[in-house]
């Protein structure tokens, strides 16, 4: 059984966005979120596509550069019927990269609970700016921190399996489908395998998380990106 730390810890690498931590407008050179004050909001569907929830991420700061730099994201979450999920409602996360080592820091435990299956699985601070279909991606690792508890979460066997123009309630948008497993090590393993499109500037635009028999366990989908000078794309 997963143990209550393990549950925290694996929702964590959603939002390790630190492909690059420089902006200049809409900066296309990553696969991640990074100009400050974007905003992008995604909706969540069970298995049998029923709506569960919505959240919607905020790029607050950015600083630095992917060899030694900081981003903070402002989260927000909300239930299926659009109401506030918590009192305050939010929740930040701060990364910070420099040399091989990216951590991820946030400090809620009792909130990070309650949005564990609900915010995207991956890892976008590791995807190489050029990809080609049929390539392999290098694993990724990634310290994360949530209070006192810490943990090391690792993607592998990532894949490019397909490049297609993909259409979402926000959107069409260029993508690259990436195809890996998250492990999650504490005292045991926790693994997923995560289908996810990725475009460039935007990150995750669609994404479909697997439980270890193959079941879905999310699917979550793009419904809009909002940029701090252009307005709604």
């Amino acid at each position: 059984m997963t143990t209550t730390t393990d549950r925290i810890i694996s929702i964590m690498v959603a939002m390790l966005f630190a492909c690059s931590l420089t902006a200049a407008g809409y900066d296309r050179s990553g696969f991640c979120p990074i100009t400050p004050g974007m905003e992008l909001r995604y909706a969540n569907y069970d298995a049998d596509n029923m709506i569960q929830s919505y959240y919607v991420i905020k790029v607050a700061e950015a600083e630095g550069t992917l060899e030694k730099g900081r981003v903070v994201f402002d989260q927000t979450f909300f239930n299926a019927d659009g109401s506030a999920m918590f009192d305050g409602n939010g929740i930040e996360m701060e990364v910070t990269v420099g040399g091989e080592t990216t951590v991820s820091r946030m400090h809620d435990a009792a909130k990070v609970m309650r949005v564990q299956d609900l915010i995207s699985k991956g890892d976008a601070s590791s995807i190489p700016p050029e990809l080609s279909v049929g390539t392999d991606i290098p694993d990724g690792i990634i310290e994360v921190k949530v209070g006192r508890m810490g943990s090391t979460i690792r993607t592998i066997d990532r894949k490019i399996t397909d490049h297609d123009s993909i259409s979402v309630p926000a959107g069409t948008f260029d993508c690259w489908l990436i195809e890996e497993k998250q492990e999650t090590r504490i005292i045991g393993t926790r693994t997923n395998t995560v289908k996810t499109w990725y475009a460039k500037g935007i990150g995750c635009v669609k994404q479909t998380v697997y439980d270890k028999k193959g079941n879905i366990e999310n699917i979550q989908v793009l419904e809009s990106v909002t940029f701090p000078t252009t307005g709604r794309e």
